[in-house]
């Protein structure tokens, strides 16, 4: 999907106006910006069922050496009074990704991949940049999978808060069974990770 037929898709929506309008700056400051070369939308937003709480999925990849650069760019798009908390990480080290969580409980994910960096992307997407066909090279042909069973506890406690953030979704929509499940699974890898540094309190 084109990004201007998909601004038109939620231009309508009320409820989304705060992460609709952010990803109006970052799509301009990308498609402005030398070292970004491809930029997509995926997740909730590209599905179109996306909705109050649901969070921007956006993907840039860059140029050879540009990650920071084009990390950077993206930042400077986003107001610092508007965030409630912060999430850092990296696919590898040329390749950052930034979580966000905002005051209203809004949030954003935001994923600068390099080249070297194996990423391979799924139908549905928006696309915002595909400069030489850099999109093409990246997209498989399945349409995007269903994750049934999601991996808990990945980045272990820097991201704990952005976990139970999810259930906090979850609970909103009235999916507390998929809240509980992962709920389980969370605990159930605290208590290993726990195990195997040491850490775990044991009653008695």
């Amino acid at each position: 999907m084109r990004f201007e037929d998909f601004l038109k898709r939620w231009s309508d929506d009320p409820s989304t106006t705060f992460q609709i309008t952010l990803l109006m700056r970052i799509a301009a400051a990308v498609r402005d910006s030398p070292d970004c070369i491809g930029a997509v939308v995926v997740g909730s937003f590209a599905k179109g069922t996306a909705d109050r709480l649901s969070d921007i999925d956006l993907v840039a990849f860059c140029s050879g050496g540009a990650a920071r650069s084009l990390f950077q760019t993206i930042q400077q798009q986003i107001a610092p009074a508007n965030v409630f908390i912060t999430f850092d990480g990296a696919h590898d080290p040329d390749s950052p990704f930034q979580k966000l969580i905002f005051n209203d409980l809004t949030s954003i994910e935001f994923h600068v991949i390099s080249p070297d960096t194996e990423l391979i992307l799924e139908q549905p997407f928006v696309e915002i940049v595909n400069r030489d066909r850099c999109l093409e090279s990246r997209t498989s042909s399945r349409p995007a999978s269903t994750e049934q069973d999601p991996i808990v506890f990945r980045y272990g406690d820097r991201f704990l808060a952005w976990e139970l953030f999810s259930c906090l979704k979850w609970l909103w929509r009235g999916d507390f069974q998929k809240a509980k499940r992962y709920l389980v699974k969370l605990g159930r890898a605290i208590e290993a990770s726990e195990e195997r540094d040491g850490t775990a309190h044991h009653p008695g």
